[in-house]
């Protein structure tokens, strides 16, 4: 279904950029869930990959004195589904985004695909503008979350991580103990194990469950410490 050309154009004017081929955009918003044969996906795959080197070119330059695992964690946070959820939200990008109405429906599933339509648009301006475009669109876009950075952030896998570390023990073992729902709006189990406290948590993600659980985790560790 063809999106109008009035809809197309506002949204061009709050991404900042102007297409000289708007096929690009239009495939860009076209998610898989639509069970077509051009949708979204590739350009997904190759948004990704220009949003991680342009933030992480621009890392170095801003933070070239941090540690490899300091970046990395910056990087991580920078280039995550739930920024590029965010920053799909601030250009109103949902307004042109065609997808499945069941898809749409299911909970946490709305951000997914907002992600994963951001990252497209970006691979979408890469293929009609060139590097340097998608460069100054990202710049421009993700500037409000270098902001919020004051200091390299520590998520909580790598904080649990290096708690084992410190005091010598093996590094903390996750395992997926059950999965359900629809492959579109999976929720995993994750059980995380120290040798000192373990914990469980779910999530819409395999790596959100694991976040969840190791968060809990290193809350028992840091109280056992405390008392």
């Amino acid at each position: 279904m063809p999106i109008a050309a009035k809809a197309l154009n506002n949204f061009t004017a709050k991404l900042g950029y102007e297409f000289d081929d708007k096929a690009w955009l239009e495939r860009a918003v076209r998610h898989a869930s639509l069970d077509v044969d051009d949708d979204n996906e590739h350009l997904e795959f190759l948004g990704d990959r220009v949003l991680g080197l342009v933030i992480a070119e621009d890392l170095l330059a801003r933070y070239g004195d941090e540690s490899e695992g300091d970046l990395a964690r910056r990087l991580g946070q920078l280039v995550s589904r739930k920024t590029c959820a965010q920053i799909a939200k601030a250009i109103d990008l949902g307004s042109i985004i065609q997808a499945d109405k069941a898809a749409m429906s299911h909970a946490g599933m709305t951000d997914n695909i907002l992600a994963n339509a951001c990252e497209a648009v970006l691979a979408a301006v890469y293929f009609d503008g060139g590097l340097e475009a998608a460069r100054r669109v990202i710049m421009t876009h993700w500037a409000p979350h270098y902001d919020k950075q004051v200091e390299a952030p520590i998520d909580h896998k790598t904080a649990l991580q290096e708690w084992t570390m410190k005091r010598g023990q093996p590094l903390p073992y996750y395992e997926i103990i059950d999965q359900q729902g629809p492959a579109h709006a999976p929720e995993f189990t994750v059980i995380v194990r120290t040798l000192e406290a373990q914990a469980v948590a779910k999530g819409k993600s395999r790596r959100v469950a694991e976040q969840l659980a190791a968060a809990d985790c290193l809350k028992q560790v840091t109280l056992k410490g405390q008392s």
